[in-house]
């Protein structure tokens, strides 16, 4: 059960960044607006709630950051500095072409890579590339409240984080570095989540039902009716914070259900393996598809629905193939630049 537990949680990683490549896909796009607003109402949900689902408190505080720091915030910083380079040289024809205004000069751009808050496009160079300082916040403010109430009155804890996320949308007016206000706001409630998800194995008794799912679905189709309004995690935009939330547990359980239903496919657990690869990469061969097409990347932008979509689809398998094939030879080369430790050759240390 274990192992095949990985396996679909593996799968479900994999979906989310599909997910996220085709909002990054969309976000342009004249008439997949309504597409784009229903994948951002869940699509940093789950991988916040998949993050508290296989979140585990091993090492001690400060082994624990080092590694963190190492999985995360190194490839951040490479990434974060070398995008800024090809930015600098295209990024007024790109933004020109995509109708943005972009006005970065090297010691704003310096600035706000050390800042690591994506909030008013202060990391245009690669926009995807927040969410990581976010999740090393996340994970570091997380270390703690299990550390210092242990897993006791879990039930409370969720409600008082929501309550506290609620008043932080309110009161909280400041940005704060390396996106704590997205943690503080959403992201330790819907972490928190995914850890009680796994703590009490609620998806196991939910997935033996398959009438809990369709609830579930209902739920998540409703409050999304209801709730008005575009949301962007960094941005700070909820629409509705209460209903966010809920919109953001339930479709990112559907996900995980349907992740469950697929319980085995290699294709999708490698990327979901490789996720930080195309976290990093893919949003460079979608900008290019874009804006350097010509006729193609007129297309993509205004057409029709029917060939917006089968474009969009088109550009995120292509950009998820190239990630991939950089995620790989990093992988062999300089490991560390996706978050990555070398393998060492166990088994001819064993031969020997």
């Amino acid at each position: 059960m274990k192992k095949e537990r990985i396996r679909y949680i593996d799968i479900c990683r994999a979906i989310a960044i599909i997910i996220i490549a085709l909002g990054h896909a969309f976000v342009h796009s004249e008439h997949c607006g309504m597409i784009f607003k229903f994948l951002y109402s869940f699509n940093v949900a789950l991988f916040f709630i998949l993050s508290g689902y296989t979140f585990k408190v091993k090492d001690k505080f400060f082994k624990f950051i080092k590694n963190k720091f190492i999985r995360i915030m190194i490839p951040y910083f490479i990434w974060a500095t070398l995008f800024a380079i090809p930015f600098l040289l295209l990024g007024k024809s790109v933004s020109s072409s995509l109708n943005i205004k972009s006005n970065f000069d090297i010691l704003t751009i310096i600035k706000n890579i050390l800042y690591g808050n994506g909030i008013n496009a202060a990391l245009k160079q690669n926009t995807a590339l927040w969410f990581l300082p976010a999740l090393f916040s996340m994970e570091c403010i997380y270390y703690f409240i299990i550390k210092l109430f242990n897993n006791k009155h879990n039930i409370a804890k969720f409600i008082v984080l929501i309550i506290i996320g609620y008043i932080s949308t309110k009161l909280l007016k400041i940005y704060l570095p390396w996106g704590v206000n997205t943690v503080i706001n959403i992201g330790a409630s819907t972490f928190f989540l995914g850890y009680l998800l796994k703590e009490y194995n609620i998806l196991d008794k939910i997935f033996s039902n398959w009438k809990y799912m369709l609830l579930i679905l209902i739920l998540g189709i409703v409050c999304y009716a209801f709730d008005k309004g575009n949301i962007s995690y960094v941005e700070y935009k909820y629409a509705n914070y209460f209903l966010t939330i809920v919109v953001g547990a339930c479709f990112s359980i559907v996900i995980l259900y349907i992740s469950y239903l697929i319980n085995e496919n290699e294709a999708l657990e490698y990327i979901g393996k490789n996720t930080m690869g195309i976290l990093i990469f893919h949003k460079l061969p979608i900008l290019v598809v874009q804006t350097k097409l010509g006729v193609i990347s007129n297309l993509l932008i205004d057409s029709n629905l029917l060939v917006e979509l089968a474009i969009s689809f088109l550009t995120v398998a292509l950009s998820i193939f190239v990630s991939l094939i950089i995620n790989y030879i990093l992988k062999k080369i300089c490991p560390i630049t996706i978050g990555e430790k070398r393998t060492k050759k166990i088994e001819k240390k064993i031969e020997a």
